[in-house]
């Protein structure tokens, strides 16, 4: 009745319950952004889509589906567990029947808010899930779980499996009205929100300034990308796009460019008729220029 952190690197924890169904949730928006086609995906005999024509027309296709997973030897699951850090999605450990399990994560995929609005559940995203299962087995409720008295959840950002056991036995099905979430777990989901962004700006900065504080731990490196993004936020820069590109402010001109380019640090914080994404992009244009040695914006 308690979640536990493994190490990402060691494989899969030695103690997931095996003897039952296990199911491999994944997210067909994340595979999609990724150009990733396994070719088992229209199989409906080996992926059971979440969406239905007959519940969400016309939303088949961006479907999270779950495979059944019938030994940890399947070549979809290795391939899955080889790109882990990718958070494609996660796996379910059942106790009950397959199609309980189905049934449970189909009333999962739309959910109230607590002012009773109903919006989709990222369902198949893993940091949103470990949000909810964390507070869920903080309180010692079994709802959300369902069936599934396991679950197992990659985190890129800590280099972890988050396992989940379910605080008590499976509850019974009460699927007649949308899960509510409580004020704690919506708050949760923004929070994720805000993870997301930086998961996706550290990839960012990997990919387009591979040097910048490249001898930083992986924890190390976390904590200056998670830094780096809610200082932009606290400026004033509040889209993932005005984040990326204060970011890059630093990729071009190093860590401290704030401090080694008044110049910079002045543009970037003085109130004028651009407004502040205007502000960020030519700043960003900027340092790109003289990074690069080239004509710099007047």
């Amino acid at each position: 009745m308690v979640t536990r952190d493994l190490s990402l690197s060691a494989g899969l924890p030695a103690d997931l319950e095996w003897q039952g169904r296990c199911g491999l949730l994944l997210d067909a928006v994340s595979l999609i952004k990724r150009s990733q086609h396994l070719a088992q995906w229209n199989n409906p005999w080996v992926f059971e889509p979440l969406y239905t024509a007959s519940t969400m027309p016309g939303l088949e296709e961006l479907s999270p589906r779950v495979l059944k997973v019938e030994t940890p030897a399947q070549p979809v699951l290795q391939h899955f567990l080889a790109k882990a850090e990718e958070e494609w999605g996660y796996l379910l450990f059942c106790d009950g029947e397959w199609p309980s399990m189905i049934a449970h994560l189909r009333w999962l995929t739309v959910v109230r808010m607590p002012h009773e609005q109903r919006v989709f559940l990222r369902l198949a995203d893993p940091s949103v899930m470990h949000a909810l299962f964390t507070l869920a087995v903080e309180a010692g409720d079994a709802t959300l779980f369902g069936p599934c008295q396991q679950i197992l959840i990659a985190d890129a950002a800590q280099g972890v499996w988050h396992l989940h056991q379910r605080p008590g036995p499976a509850p019974i099905p009460q699927q007649g009205t949308p899960y509510l979430l409580s004020e704690q777990e919506a708050s949760a989901l923004d929070v994720v929100s805000f993870r997301n962004v930086v998961l996706r700006l550290d990839r960012h900065l990997r990919h387009y300034f591979p040097a910048y504080q490249v001898h930083l731990s992986p924890s190390e490196r976390w904590a200056h990308v998670h830094a780096l993004a809610s200082m932009a936020y606290e400026r004033g820069f509040n889209s993932e796009l005005d984040i990326t590109l204060y970011a890059n402010v630093h990729g071009y001109l190093g860590e401290h460019a704030l401090r080694d380019h008044p110049d910079v640090h002045l543009q970037l914080t003085t109130v004028s008729a651009l407004t502040p994404a205007q502000r960020i992009e030519k700043v960003a244009e900027i340092a790109r220029c003289r990074a690069l040695h080239l004509r710099e914006p007047a």
